[in-house]
């Protein structure tokens, strides 16, 4: 790992060695990342050709939603995308870096009467996350509002993606693993309605159903076809299952919640108990939705 420290110094980049990834997450669990690299837009590819001729294993990360990370942590690079956030507003069309948090395109959706992501709002994390895993509510899914996308793929060449070139489906894009996203252009549509009534509405309706102030990655299952995975662990009893500081939350089945100092190791045995659990009741294999870094 010499070489890579020798690069990232010589080429100015802003990163840290030995980081605790756990207050990079929304979960509040991780442990330590041998290098976390934060690049600007222009220089991601001169990241990902040094990682690439090095074999240095990398994972990308925005808000730190959906994701799991060991308690051994990451042996390699994580590039987290918080300093690829701009913006740029063309009529209805909206072009935006990777890292830019989903609530902040949403508060600002709204502040233009633009319509088409307001189901989205309450939902952590970036827009590149939120495009990879194809992040949906209230019957909205990112790739509604999906133009085109810039992306590096695993052969390290930029391309432009339109929409009917990504293979979209229930939470996943279609995007191989080692896909790197720069940017995405969004086409919204331009709207008299009142947009903030309904971001409240939902933010409301959440309030209610999800535990947002608690500290989770958001939904640990999909939902499999014809019902929710939360109402299976519900029916189930699992309803405040807990091992060690991580419980099955009161307020919606399919959180789970670090009470303060919950380990990956506790969160993946209250999952394999959950998942034997639904399947001995309901003969229904639940799929994870949350993703887990284990290397």
């Amino acid at each position: 790992m010499k070489k890579i420290d020798k690069f990232l110094k010589e080429r100015g980049f802003y990163y840290k060695k030995n980081e605790p990834l756990a207050p990079y997450t929304t979960l509040g669990i991780g442990g330590v990342a041998e290098y976390i690299v934060f690049p600007m837009q222009e220089n991601l590819v001169n990241l990902m050709e040094i990682l690439k001729s090095e074999s240095i294993p990398f994972y990308v990360i925005g808000g730190g939603s959906n994701i799991l990370v060991s308690d051994k942590g990451f042996h390699g690079v994580i590039i987290n995308t918080k300093r690829i956030d701009f913006m740029e507003l063309k009529g209805s069309y909206l072009t935006v870096g990777a890292g830019v948090k989903l609530g902040k395109i949403i508060a600002y959706l709204f502040k233009k009467n633009l319509s088409g992501m307001e189901g989205l709002v309450g939902i952590p994390g970036t827009i590149g996350g939120a495009v990879f895993g194809n992040a949906g509510s209230f019957g909205y899914e990112t790739k509604d509002c999906i133009e085109e996308i810039e992306i590096i793929d695993g052969e390290l060449k930029e391309k432009v993606l339109k929409k009917s070139e990504i293979f979209f489906s229930y939470r996943k894009s279609g995007l191989p693993q080692n896909t790197l996203i720069k940017r995405v252009t969004l086409a919204l549509k331009e709207t008299k309605d009142d947009i903030f009534l309904k971001m409240i509405d939902y933010l409301n309706q959440k309030r209610q159903n999800q535990p947002l102030k608690e500290r989770s990655a958001g939904c640990v299952f999909k939902n499999p076809e014809g019902i929710s995975a939360g109402a299976l662990i519900d029916r189930a009893g699992l309803k405040g299952l807990r091992i060690g500081d991580i419980v099955v939350s009161h307020v919606h089945a399919n959180y789970f919640i670090n009470l303060g100092r919950g380990s990956s190791k506790d969160f993946l045995q209250l999952m394999d108990i959950v998942r034997e659990r639904v399947f001995k009741e309901f003969s229904v294999e639940l799929e994870p939705e949350i993703k887990i870094l284990e290397v």
